[in-house]
């Protein structure tokens, strides 16, 4: 009977030491995550305004997208970019009327953007519409409705500003069941811009309220740098940036955007405190 029991006792000791091995973090991560329900992580849309000072419809634009982002809330990041290849934007020896920046005239030229395009017009999520990256501001209530949805990323951000040196830590976690190849831009972009504007009635409004004007981009490139973002694997990013002297840091905001196969797939914006 006692040569039972101590087989018994060291079977019984052989599974306890079993069962307290120690798995790899890694291993533990990959054995027991369970992928989430990817239609729960909201999609946050981009919508790029390309406006002028000159352009005299572009604040009816300005209105359906403020009215777009009252709608929308966090979900939607609007961008606006006044590309010196338009004349809409012309301001000749004057200043105090040049809202434009390099970085919008990449853009704008890149999605093919002329002198002879007309204003206002946009693009959301940089998708294109019969053949074109432009569209009208009447369209823009239903393209976002199309694209609005789900997203497989999830995308936070946080900033830490002293002095004139902002610190960008973005968090970002890919919660598909593979590795996706993506290229994260940052932008800096300023509201409360009070300055010029031909208004519809073709008057000029001096104390005009420019928004969501993009000023520079934070990465090197405004088309920014690619990463791989495994499955499952959250990442944070960290960035340091010096503001530029023309603007007022309080009224400023880091845009991130993240986008694969040219597309933007998750979006976020900051103020500056």
């Amino acid at each position: 009977m006692n040569r039972i029991l101590k087989y018994l006792y060291f079977a019984l000791a052989i599974v306890a030491l079993s069962a307290c091995q120690v798995i790899p973090e890694n291993e533990q991560i990959l054995e027991s995550f369970t992928p989430a329900d990817t239609s729960q992580i909201k999609r946050t849309s981009l919508l790029i305004e390309y406006s002028g000072w000159r352009c005299m419809n572009c604040p009816n634009a300005a209105t359906v997208a403020h009215d777009l982002q009252e709608q929308y809330g966090e979900e939607l990041v609007v961008v606006v970019m006044h590309p010196a290849s338009n004349p809409n934007t012309r301001y000749g020896n004057n200043q105090s009327v040049n809202y434009t920046c390099p970085e919008a005239d990449s853009v704008y030229i890149r999605m093919g953007g002329t002198n002879a395009t007309p204003f206002p017009t946009g693009n959301i999520n940089f998708l294109q519409q019969n053949n074109s990256f432009f569209c009208g501001s009447d369209t823009w209530a239903t393209l976002l409705s199309r694209y609005y949805g789900s997203s497989p990323i999830i995308m936070k951000q946080t900033l830490a500003h002293e002095n004139n040196t902002v610190d960008i830590e973005v968090y970002l976690c890919n919660m598909a069941s593979k590795p996706l190849n993506t290229t994260l831009q940052i932008w800096l972009t300023e509201d409360d811009i009070v300055g010029k504007q031909i208004m519809p009635d073709g008057k000029t409004n001096n104390e005009y309220t420019h928004n969501h004007l993009l000023r520079a981009s934070v990465l090197p490139s405004v088309w920014g740098d690619s990463y791989q973002l495994p499955s499952i694997v959250p990442q944070t990013l960290h960035f340091s940036y010096t503001l530029p002297e023309k603007v007022v840091a309080e009224n400023c905001h880091i845009v991130s955007i993240l986008s694969t196969n040219g597309i933007v797939i998750q979006a976020t914006e900051t103020k500056i405190q």
